[in-house]
């Protein structure tokens, strides 16, 4: 577990930065200048991740005089994001990769701090717990506060003697980081999640037996003791809990795979009964919902191209709705708020600015500007996207996003080289926005297509569904129609058309190279899938041959006993033969998600079928490349493999 984190205070501006004549690669593939900020429940403070120079620091912004503050230097953590407990406490989360003593590998550790603005003092928590299980990844979840504001309630794995160590929840003390067992918080063998109310009231539990198949929602009685509300036999449970109801005595869930779309309801605390579906709307996927402070559901996120919320209060809603429809060209996204509602932070981007953060104040009527997320890119360096759908040969509507190379006029957009980017996942989707790698290609001259393939998520269930059983199949059929679709309209150059992708984006570059040879004069792959029976046996055996992540990737990919066949055949590993264009294959040692070996057989599968070939390995960097180097570097290859093949 992490051990310690270093403390160094300095002086640095929000919006800082200087702008070049074109933005150096860094300033595209480094973390933001300002991420994961969250405004404090007084409304005072907005406590934030900020980006200087490549390293993070936890900052402190006082909305009503301009000055930041930063608090803690963080040069050997990945910080993964900072919120208010009260109005005295930060909580950071944070990981890094380590081993343990008896691991076989390297793995992320995360872990919580608490830190007092006061006092200047942080500390870990739950480290000092006696009784904490020695191996777990997963610390840092806060599912509790106390009504006093001095305690959290965390799940942490405890050691049992000559028994198997059971999700209990630990109360912690936020100034010393010590915890103890909770009474009434012992889990069982099966216990994944805890639900509490805003007086640290247990209120339920959730337990799943991936070997049993077994999902149950316990409800807590006030007088003690519980009792299973909610029950189903399955290896992907249908229903999870996202907070509480207006209504006293219910919990609201989100139901999956019942209807196309996501539903919402209202589950009883007293006897599991489902009231709904509510706040539906036609056509729209729930992404996530709205709390306050107390996990009171007070909204809904719904996906699509451009980011959308319902809030339950009229009033409230209609007022948001305003202030977003201010930046009609722009994707609005609600990044934090107070617990009154009086004060909104906004994250903005996708339009003809760099993104940026803009408080809304509703009892002015104001939006003002206070951060730049990526200060060294000026509005003039911004590339234009624009939102299209073509269809697939099988009349599939194909939602995609197109990025203008910077620079070039509407009416010379014609002929242009052009990158098919595939998006990650694969049941994710892309959408109107600021995509660091899009930008940084359109400011290279590229223009660049982002196809939402069938078996993309955000567009509802049949259209996921649809790509189960079809990776290299009519998911890549998709991928390449896209490409097709822009060259027939006279916008892309044939002669000067790449594909470049990530995780599963790198999978279908791969298959790109080997299924339709003479489309693409060069691949790049990301952390990308090149051996399907390999990857599933990964899967398999990193989760356990009875888990549901197993299941759902032998769902999406194909059982690798009874498909050996068609899972080889759609295995670019397998089709080194194929290949006509150049490959770029990177991959970071520490990626915990596709390993190495991914690329390194598809590495010796091309050099032994005597195709060209560069292996860019990133040491010790995960599966996003996180480093502010790795991003650099990778970023700098590649420019320099699409300018050999593809440049003007």
């Amino acid at each position: 577990m992490l051990r310690r984190i270093a403390v160094a205070v300095a002086a640095f501006a929000l919006v800082a930065g200087s702008a070049t004549a074109k933005p150096p690669p860094e300033a595209f593939g480094d973390m933001p200048a300002v991420r994961s900020p969250d405004i404090s429940p007084d409304g005072k403070y907005v406590a934030y991740i900020s980006r200087v120079d490549g390293v993070d620091y936890l900052a402190k912004y006082d909305l009503a005089t301009g000055k930041n503050e930063a608090l803690i230097k963080l040069p050997d953590v990945k910080a993964n994001g900072a919120y208010w407990v009260g109005p005295d406490y930060i909580i950071l989360r944070a990981s890094q990769m380590t081993a343990n003593n008896g691991m076989t590998r390297r793995y992320e550790d995360t872990a919580a701090f608490a830190y007092n603005i006061k006092t200047k003092k942080i500390v870990q928590l739950l480290v000092a717990t006696q009784g904490l299980y020695r191996f777990q990844t997963g610390l840092g979840s806060i599912v509790g506060i106390d009504p006093g504001g001095q305690h959290v309630y965390m799940p942490a794995f405890m050691d049992k003697t000559g028994t198997d160590p059971t999700l209990d929840l630990v109360k912690v003390n936020l100034e010393t980081g010590r915890g103890a067992r909770l009474n009434g918080g012992q889990g069982s063998s099966m216990t994944v999640s805890w639900v509490m109310d805003n007086k640290a009231n247990i209120i339920a539990r959730i337990d799943f037996s991936e070997k049993q198949s077994l999902y149950q929602i316990r409800a807590y009685n006030p007088g003690g003791g519980d009792r299973v509300i909610y029950s189903e036999t399955t290896k992907r449970p249908s229903l999870g809990i996202v907070g509480f109801s207006e209504r006293e005595g219910a919990l609201v869930a989100l139901k999956y795979e019942s209807s196309e779309f996501p539903e919402m309801f209202e589950i009883a605390l007293a006897d599991g009964a489902l009231t709904g579906p509510l706040k539906t709307r036609e056509g729209a996927e729930i992404a996530g919902v709205i709390n306050d402070e107390n996990k009171v559901v007070m909204g809904v996120a719904y996906s699509g191209m451009y980011p959308s919320y319902e809030l339950f209060d009229e009033q409230l809603n209609r007022e948001v709705k305003a202030a977003v429809g201010a930046m009609p060209d722009s994707a609005v996204a609600l990044a934090s708020w107070t617990d009154d509602w009086n004060k909104i932070l906004l994250y903005v981007d996708g339009g003809a600015q760099p993104p940026r953060y803009i408080l809304y104040d509703r009892p002015g009527r104001r939006l003002t500007q206070v951060a730049r997320a990526r200060p060294d890119i000026k509005p003039e360096e911004i590339a234009e996207v624009v939102t299209v759908e073509y269809k697939a040969r099988d009349g599939l509507p194909i939602p995609t996003l197109i990025t203008w190379p910077v620079g070039v006029p509407a009416d010379q957009r014609k002929n242009l080289p052009m990158i098919v980017m595939p998006h990650g996942g694969p049941e994710s989707y892309d959408s109107v926005g600021f995509d660091w790698l899009a930008q940084f290609l359109a400011n290279e001259g590229y223009l660049v297509l982002q196809p939402n393939f069938r078996g993309s998520g955000g567009f509802g269930a049949s259209f996921a569904q649809a790509g189960y059983g079809e990776w290299g199949r009519k998911m890549q059929d998709d991928v390449t129609d896209g490409a097709k679709a822009l060259i027939t309209m006279g916008w892309a150059d044939p002669n000067r058309t790449c594909i470049v992708g990530w995780s599963y984006g790198g999978y279908s570059a791969l298959a790109g190279g080997a299924f339709t040879p003479d489309l693409y004069k060069c691949v790049v792959a990301i952390a990308g899938v090149s051996d399907l029976k390999t990857m599933l046996g990964h899967e398999k055996r990193e989760n356990g041959p009875d888990s549901r992540t197993y299941a759902y990737w032998q769902s999406v990919i194909g059982d690798p006993e009874k498909d050996a066949a068609a899972i080889e055949a759609v295995s670019p590993y397998r089709l080194a033969a194929n290949f006509k264009a150049p490959v770029l294959l990177i991959h970071g040692t520490d990626d915990l998600v596709v390993p190495q070996r991914q690329s390194e057989l598809m590495d010796e599968a091309l050099r032994a079928a005597n195709k060209p070939v560069t292996f860019l390995r990133i040491g010790k960097d995960d599966h996003s490349l996180v480093a502010p180097e790795s991003r650099t570097r990778a970023l700098n290859e590649i420019a320099a493999f699409l300018q050999t093949h593809i440049g003007q």
